[in-house]
């Protein structure tokens, strides 16, 4: 037996076992690890333009900074979002809110919602003053810290009977697709 031990170390097949046991180990301390986040930290002011439209967004992140609260403002609307602001009856959008959740290394996906209101509304939107209710689906692919590409659906649903400010599917108004938006962090 004292004879047998020593010739099994030596051997071929001890040495290709101990390899693998030590790759093994290495591979499962790097799985375990690092963190299957992204590189892109959401937090910040970033800055939105599409044409004539132009937004400031505010992305407030959780400890993670992986997942964001949004708060947007329009600054800036073209004229064929006036136009349709006028058919609806509108004179402005509610100030818009949502979240933002980063999915891999360097894409994000999230939601907003807003409302446009009846000309001359001061208030925060209450029903009868709604005259629509605003989806927009987002993904986000960071080119770098400082700047992203965003690809956005938009919804728009007239408010039900009952004026609701929920969006309901039966009240899809329009569908507009808007994609390759610029987006550049500034604080």
């Amino acid at each position: 037996m004292k004879t047998l031990l020593p010739k099994l170390f030596n051997g071929r097949l001890a040495h290709a076992g101990a390899l693998l046991a030590v790759t093994a180990a290495v591979c499962a301390s790097i799985a375990w690890s690092s963190q299957p986040k992204g590189r892109v930290k959401l937090g910040g002011t970033w800055v939105g333009r599409a044409g004539d439209i132009t937004w400031t967004g505010t992305y407030s992140p959780d400890s993670s900074g992986q997942n964001a609260m949004v708060t947007l403002q329009w600054i800036t609307m073209g004229a064929d979002f006036q136009a349709l602001f006028a058919s609806l009856g509108a004179g402005d959008a509610s100030i818009a809110s949502g979240f933002i959740s980063m999915v891999g290394r360097d894409t994000a996906t999230g939601k907003l919602i807003w409302y446009l209101r009846t000309q001359g509304t001061t208030t925060p939107p209450v029903a009868g003053e709604i005259r629509a209710i605003m989806v927009m689906a987002n993904e986000w692919h960071y080119t770098s810290p400082t700047t992203a590409v965003g690809n956005h659906n938009l919804k728009i649903y007239l408010p039900d009977a009952q004026g609701s400010m929920v969006p309901d599917e039966a009240n899809l108004y329009l569908e507009l697709n808007f994609d390759n938006v610029p987006h550049v962090k500034i604080f």
